[in-house]
């Protein structure tokens, strides 16, 4: 109204108005889908944003919108930022389904219809109510902004979040998100959320410095989720698994560089052209003041060449730096050791190292940046004071970004096993509930004498407290039990709850007997897989008469569910044997010596034998197996 109020020519309004088009369509309810509609329409040309249409498809239908809207929708623009809520949305989105869906990665390219796949796989709208929906949207909302705008309270992980933000590396944004609503959850303390956030920030920072590609990260932080969930639900300790995990990737390109290669890396780079080098030498900086962080945004100080890019023009940089070629100065200027910070980088400029000394204002004598307070004592500037100077920054930087330490066996009690292709997903609490194995309103009890209490399972197969907090983890349910009876450390909540009463079955129980299950599906097929193999064979072996001849008519043969089937050959000291094996994919014959005996006589028949075999066209490898399963191939 106050831009139209500013108008003083009516007839610009008037004309305004007769432009203006109304449309209105009318939808016939149970037949029409008023949010396929929405999504088609287009009246601009500029397509419709993912914030509108996941608002619209969370809200559409609800009872109470405006209601729903302001209550939960509004805080979440809020927390991302109305100004920029579009842009941001999309990244928030996708970060929230890649912690939702673990170890999965969502599309980028169409973060709406990943969102719709996943209430439609979670059963919002039907089992789960939207509400919850966006009483959790709106929690994740919160953390985003907290890690990505600075707008956490805490003043510890604001810090921490400000330190990780400005290295640039959103793909790290889902573990955080993650990391914090664990963090909420009761999953670890204060201390190990602050622990861990310095670790993934010497992580990111060391990685930069030694150019370390970064590639993959995008699927492996969501690995990473994934496997902190399993420890999580098994009552592990989350801060341990996470150091263990990072350091178990040495030697692969998603390494924790090491002390030695962090070290090489910052003495001998180009750290002017480094594009973190502002962010490194203001964290130096800020380290010696941690109760009392400089506020290095505003723009007022910048990277200060102690030595001049020009040095070389002036003949008082010549002299003091010596006989120094153009190769070893070029070696020299943009090296850590000659960088510094100031906020009077114009007034230094190309001065003489003494002139830069003297300066009243802004000279190294009288700055007060402790990153400068060595050349004070200095006269001269050259090559080895420059390389003097970046060994101590260095060392400096090793203790800021340092590597974390584990016992030894600790972290190798944390390598991943070495499975077969296929090896069975882990089993989670919901998939208990989906097996049918408990129901809703099952009664939880608790089965440890000291923390006394029950839950219920919900709908949706969650676990509600009886103060009604609700988990989709056993252990951090039971965690969060504990913690309101004053204990604390980590449980498996599996082993820590039973079913009906204190002496019913554990769900630990109840999660074996899904995965036995599951193994005896397994067995299941591939005994069906044998009998369907060796039926097909010795039906094509009974339609060849020469096999016929030699091993006689197959098709009398009884059903067949081993591995192994034995052919004779009308000899007592040996038989043919075919193996068949559905999981390794393969299929063998040879030909078996139990005892051994003959065995050296057909093998020095070798060469004739297997001429033989070629020259019929037989295709493959021939073995032969003497004693006691000792396969000897041929061919």
């Amino acid at each position: 109204m106050s831009r139209v109020g500013a108008i003083e020519d009516p007839n610009v309004v008037w004309a305004g108005l007769q432009r203006l088009e109304v449309v209105s369509i009318s939808l016939t309810q149970g037949q029409d889908n008023p949010q396929l509609i929405f999504e088609s329409m287009n009246s601009t040309g500029k397509d419709l944003s993912s914030a509108d249409l996941i608002r619209n498809y969370v809200l559409m239908g609800q009872p109470d919108q405006d209601g729903l809207y302001l209550t939960y929708w509004r805080p979440i623009e809020v927390a991302l930022g109305t100004s920029s809520y579009d842009k941001v949305f999309d990244s928030f989105v996708r970060a929230w389904l890649t912690v939702c869906t673990a170890p999965e990665l969502p599309s980028k390219r169409d973060v709406y219809q990943a969102f719709k796949n996943q209430l439609r796989d979670e059963g919002y709208g039907r089992r789960k109510p939207m509400t919850a929906l966006l009483k959790e949207l709106q929690r994740f909302a919160r953390y985003y902004a907290a890690i990505t705008s600075g707008t956490e309270d805490d003043e510890g992980l604001r810090r921490r979040f400000d330190h990780i933000r400005r290295l640039d590396a959103t793909v790290v944004n889902p573990l955080l998100l993650s990391l914090y609503d664990d963090y909420e959850h009761n999953a670890f303390s204060y201390d190990d959320f602050l622990g861990m956030l310095d670790m993934i920030e010497s992580f990111l920072f060391r990685r930069a410095a030694c150019d370390v590609p970064t590639h993959g990260l995008n699927r492996w932080f969501p690995s990473l989720i994934a496997r902190l969930n399993k420890v999580q639900d098994d009552g592990g300790n989350y801060a341990e698994a996470l150091t263990a995990f990072l350091l178990n990737e040495a030697g692969t390109p998603r390494r924790f560089p090491t002390d030695a290669e962090f070290k090489n890396a910052l003495k001998t780079r180009d750290a002017y052209g480094f594009r973190r080098c502002f962010y490194m030498l203001t964290r130096i900086e800020n380290s010696h003041h941690p109760k009392n962080e400089i506020d290095f945004a505003s723009g007022t100080y910048t990277i200060e060449h102690i030595m001049p890019q020009n040095a070389l023009a002036h003949d008082e940089w010549r002299r003091m730096l010596g006989d120094v070629s153009e190769e070893e100065f070029d070696g020299l200027v943009h090296n850590i050791g000659n960088l510094t910070l100031t906020a009077y980088n114009s007034e230094l400029s190309d001065g003489t190292f003494e002139e830069k000394k003297a300066r009243a204002r802004s000279g190294y004598d009288d700055d007060y940046l402790a990153i400068s307070h060595a050349l004070k004592e200095l006269s001269s500037w050259n090559a080895a004071t420059i390389s003097s100077r970046a060994s101590d920054l260095v060392d400096q930087a090793v203790g800021i970004w340092s590597l974390p330490t584990i016992d030894e066996a600790v972290r190798k009690s944390y390598l991943p096993e070495k499975k077969p292709t296929g090896a069975k997903r882990v089993v989670t609490f919901r998939d208990v509930f989906n097996a049918g194995l408990l129901k809703e309103g099952d009664l939880l009890v608790s089965s440890t004498p000291t923390f006394r209490g029950t839950a219920t399972v919900t709908v949706e197969g969650a676990i509600r407290l009886e103060n009604g907090d609700e988990f989709t983890s056993p252990s951090l349910s039971f965690i969060n039990l504990v913690k309101r009876q004053g204990g604390s450390g980590s449980r498996n909540g599996w082993h820590c709850w039973r079913v009906g009463s204190e002496d019913g079955p554990l769900i630990d129980e109840l999660r074996s007997k899904l995965l036995a299950g599951k193994k005896d599906d397994a067995e299941a097929e591939r005994v069906k897989f044998r009998i369907a193999f060796w039926d097909g064979l010795y039906e094509r072996c009974s339609e060849d008469q020469a096999f016929i001849d030699a091993f006689g008519d197959q098709t009398g043969r009884a059903e067949n569910r081993d591995w192994w089937a034995s052919f004779g050959i009308g000899l007592g000291n040996c038989h043919v044997e075919a193996r068949a094996g559905k999981r390794d994919r393969y299929a063998d014959v040879g030909i078996y010596y139990p005892q051994g005996k003959g065995y050296e006589k057909l093998f020095e028949r070798r060469g004739e034998i297997e001429g033989a075999y070629a020259d019929a066209g037989a295709e493959g490898r021939s073995t032969m197996t003497c004693g006691n399963g000792l396969r000897r191939r041929t061919g």
